[in-house]
């Protein structure tokens, strides 16, 4: 019977040991992940003699008092890990649970290996959405037939242009190209919070021996794209990258996945691009030959009438002014 822990009464051994058992597995989940991207985290937890058998992480905020569940950054899934196959009854009773705890969620994010079980369930805020994956179990001269046309021309152009590609333990690097080139982009823009985050997360995973952080130098030894990869449970992980405008142009991380892809071709692994859903990004890591994985997004809000109606005006004003002014107007 699933219960609701909070973050002193985990076990995190038994987390992690759990986590590492499961079908689901995924480096987002594991506790020391977690404690970066979403310190004081909540559980709820399925266990049998000390053993836990099944986890569900919650990334829990307050706000004017109130609790609630928000997807933390550098962590595109979370969702329910479980030693044997997930029940559609046994997800049901996690999402109870915490719906009687948690009266709002603007946005929890279930992993790829929950889909086919939530898909049984009855639950009307479960919104279905997808990243895009690359399965890497064939010989590398299959999976370059799998790129577009596009994707192969503009690769042999990167090629052209002599770029390098160097392995880097320096987050810093990255983090001043997606600074002064891709910040001002993101609307609200960027928190200083989030890149010392970062680094803090980068530092993590490198003491853990499974972060990857590449680059790419033009002729002169200048750094123009960089690209952090994170390699565990059978999937590598495209966490966070960055190019300035000569990195674009000659196609920096075009160069950058394409040696990803190479190296581990031929391997039992997949690459999850952690794609948005944003057609141009999408696109951009599709022509890779990569499909689609269907997840779902879980928003709901119970909170009383007044802050019900309150919270709704608020998502309709930001998502006016994120929209813009409209053509003509």
């Amino acid at each position: 019977m699933p219960q609701l822990l909070q973050h002193n009464e985990i076990d995190k051994a038994a987390w992690d040991a759990c986590v590492a058992a499961s079908g689901q597995r995924q480096v987002y989940t594991l506790s020391w992940y977690l404690d970066v991207v979403s310190p004081g985290w909540q559980a709820v937890v399925e266990q049998q003699r000390g053993v836990y058998t099944c986890v569900m992480p919650l990334p829990v905020r307050r706000k004017y008092g109130i609790l609630y569940l928000q997807q933390p950054l550098f962590c595109q899934q979370l969702g329910i890990y479980a030693q044997r196959e997930l029940r559609p009854e046994q997800a049901a009773a996690f999402l109870a649970l915490v719906q009687q705890h948690f009266k709002y969620s603007p946005g929890y994010a279930f992993c790829t290996g929950n889909t086919s079980s939530l898909q049984r369930i009855k639950q009307e805020h479960l919104q279905p959405i997808h990243t895009l994956y690359l399965d890497l179990n064939r010989p590398y001269e299959q999976l370059w037939k799998g790129y577009t046309r596009d994707r192969k021309y503009n690769l042999n152009k990167a090629r052209r242009e002599r770029l390098r590609l160097v392995q880097s333990r320096d987050i810093e690097p990255l983090i001043g190209l997606f600074r002064q080139n891709i910040a001002r982009k993101v609307y609200g823009g960027v928190d200083e919070a989030a890149y010392r985050m970062l680094r803090q997360l980068y530092t993590a995973c490198v003491e853990k021996g499974i972060a990857e952080l590449i680059y790419t130098l033009d002729e002169q030894g200048s750094i123009t794209a960089g690209g952090l990869f994170l390699y565990y449970g059978g999937y590598i992980t495209y966490i966070f990258n960055a190019a300035d405008a000569s990195g674009r142009k000659s196609n920096g991380r075009t160069l950058i996945l394409d040696d990803v892809i190479h190296r581990n071709a031929n391997s039992q692994q997949v690459l999850d691009f952690e794609s948005p859903m944003i057609g141009s990004i999408a696109g951009f890591y599709r022509s890779f030959g990569s499909e689609p994985a269907p997840f779902y997004e879980w928003k709901y809000n119970r909170l009383p009438l007044p802050l019900r109606l309150l919270k709704q005006v608020r998502q309709e004003l930001l998502l006016r002014l994120q929209e813009g002014p409209k053509a003509g107007s």
